[in-house]
This record gives C-alpha cells, sequence and structure tokens, in this order.
C-alpha cells in the first residue's frame, strides 16, 4: 500500500473481483440517501421468506422505505436492462471487454460450455434472480432491520442518526495491523513511535474469530499495513480491506454468502461518507492512514453513476 490514490492490481481470472459495479452504486444510492430514520427500519421481516412475488415489505407494516433503498432498487433494475446487451453478444470478446469483469468472465466460460445457449440461458436466469430477489429482498431488507443496522446506535443518537451521532458511537480507527510473525504490538509501537492503542495484531481483530469472515492477509495485504479499522457498538472491530477499486468490510456476513452486496457496516460508512460528500471515509480516532485504505466507492463509478438519483 501507499499513500497514493493507486488502483489496486488483481487478475479476474483468478481472483474474481469482491467489488461488481453494483455495489459500488448500491454504496452511491445510500450516500444519496442519507441518514435513516429509526422508524423506517423493519422489525419482523423474515428475508427468507421474501420475494418479487410478495407485497413489499415497507407498504405491509406502514414504514416509509428509506430513499437509499428506492435508489438502490432502481440500481438493480437498470442495471440488469443495462447488462442485456452483453448476453447478445456474449461470443464477441470485444463487446466483453466492456462488460462488468465478473459478467464477462462468466460469459466467456459460456462460450466454451458443451451447449453455449443453454449456459447463456442459465448464466442470465441466475444474473435476473440476483438483481431481483436476492440483493433486494434477501439483502438490502434483512440489513434495514432493527436486529441488523439498527444495533449500530443507541437510543442517545435520536430519532435520525446522522453521521455525527454513528461516529460517536461507532468510531472509524486508523491502525497499523500486524501478522502473527510480527513484532508484539508493544514492541512495533516503541520502535515506530506509534501510540500501541493503535497498533494490533489480526489475531485480534474480529474477523479472526470466524472461518466466514475475512482476515486482510487472506485478500493478499501484507502485512503490517495501515488500515482503517471499524469499532462498533456491537463489540466488533472488523477492518475495511483494500480490494478491487473500493473497500470491503472484513464481517463474516458478505463473505459467508457472496451474492450480498451490502452489510450493516459499509450501510453505516454509506451515512458517513455522505456527509462528508466524499468517496473517502474519514479517520475519525488513530493514525492517519493511505488513501488506498480509505477509499469507499470506485471514482469512475462514482463519476458514472452519482449523477441521475431522481426519485
Amino acid at each position: 500500500m501507499s499513500g497514493t490514490d493507486a488502483l489496486h492490481d488483481y487478475d479476474v481470472e483468478t481472483d474474481p473481483p469482491a467489488i461488481e459495479p453494483v455495489e459500488h452504486r448500491i454504496r452511491l444510492d445510500f450516500m444519496a440517501g442519507g441518514p435513516i430514520r429509526r422508524d423506517q427500519l423493519l422489525e419482523k421481516y423474515n428475508s427468507w421468506n421474501g420475494g418479487p412475488e410478495n407485497r413489499d415489505p415497507w407498504k405491509q407494516s406502514g414504514k416509509a422505505k428509506p430513499v437509499g433503498l428506492k435508489y438502490a432498487e432502481e440500481t438493480c433494475r437498470r442495471t440488469f436492462n443495462e447488462e442485456e446487451r452483453y448476453y447478445e453478444f456474449f461470443e464477441d470478446d470485444r463487446a466483453l471487454s466492456k462488460a462488468p469483469a465478473f459478467l464477462a468472465h462468466r460469459l466467456r466460460q459460456c462460450q466454451s460450455a458443451t451447449d453455449p445457449d443453454e449456459a447463456l440461458h442459465s448464466e442470465r436466469k441466475r444474473r435476473a434472480n440476483w438483481y431481483r430477489k436476492l440483493i433486494p429482498w434477501l439483502n438490502l431488507y434483512q440489513v434495514l432491520k432493527e436486529s441488523s443496522y439498527g444495533t449500530l446506535f443507541r437510543s442517545s443518537a435520536g430519532p435520525q442518526p446522522n453521521a455525527e451521532a454513528l461516529t460517536r458511537q461507532n468510531t472509524l480507527v486508523g491502525m497499523v495491523v500486524l501478522g502473527d510473525d510480527d513484532q508484539t504490538p508493544s514492541k512495533y509501537a516503541r520502535s515506530h513511535s506509534l501510540p500501541a492503542k493503535y497498533v494490533i495484531r489480526e489475531a485480534d481483530l474480529s474477523c479472526s474469530e470466524s472461518s466466514a469472515a475475512a482476515p486482510p492477509s487472506e485478500f493478499g495485504i501484507e502485512l503490517p499495513a495501515p488500515l482503517l479499522v471499524g469499532k462498533y457498538t456491537t463489540g466488533g472491530r472488523y477492518p475495511f480491506i483494500p480490494w478491487s477499486d473500493g473497500l470491503v468490510c472484513s464481517c463474516p456476513y458478505k463473505h459467508d454468502q457472496l451474492w450480498r452486496v451490502l452489510c450493516k457496516h459499509e450501510l453505516l460508512a454509506a451515512v458517513v461518507a455522505s456527509d462528508r460528500n466524499s468517496i473517502f471515509l474519514p479517520v475519525t480516532k488513530g493514525l492517519d492512514v493511505p488513501h488506498r485504505a480509505r477509499r469507499f466507492v470506485s471514482p469512475d463509478t462514482s463519476n458514472r453513476h452519482g449523477k441521475w438519483h431522481t426519485i
């Protein structure tokens, strides 16, 4: 990692990007939507029993749907429609060069399938299910519950917790994360003239407590590394990991089910970034960390997508 805002290299053939364009777009949607009121969060909704064929849970509960969620649902519809052209020309590598990296990878696999047309039909069906059901109904609706996002702020945060209220109860801490073979945090801090409380072993982060979570070293981050670590009211300490051209929260929620595009910590980060009108997350406590460790949204997606919100 460096102090400049350089792109992070990856090979889509071996490491399909963890952040698809729609994930960046949805982050921008919630940034545009602003703070979410406590009374907008669902209470008893069971995401596993929901789907497009069911009644909207916000209408059913009589609650107002968060504006950012309205934007995100429209983004899912728009993105699926935008991708239709790639299915029509799935054998044209020049056309696929403009497709999202993961989709292009999947469509190239269709080319070499025993029955390319059947493989293409299956991929389109899988992608439609992702945009129409999995992302909104099983992911976003689940995050927007009192038992999920609602656990990140106490009653003292007020009825509509803004960035200031959220970061009084949750902190984005600049820290140096050490590997198992590095010096102890206290020795490393002394040798680099750093406050010891901002140096931590990877094994002591919450992402090391679950096999479904993602420690930074598993994403190819060379330790020691300066990272932004979220410390939450729930007791969790999860670093944001630089990956693709944004950040990925290391909590188990998304890594346990790879079709998920947003966790409650990333939703909180979107509200905080919105307050600053920036694609970079702030350091609210601790050490200064490189821009690359704070870049929450792809600059390219921000330039392309951040202009259309009109709902």
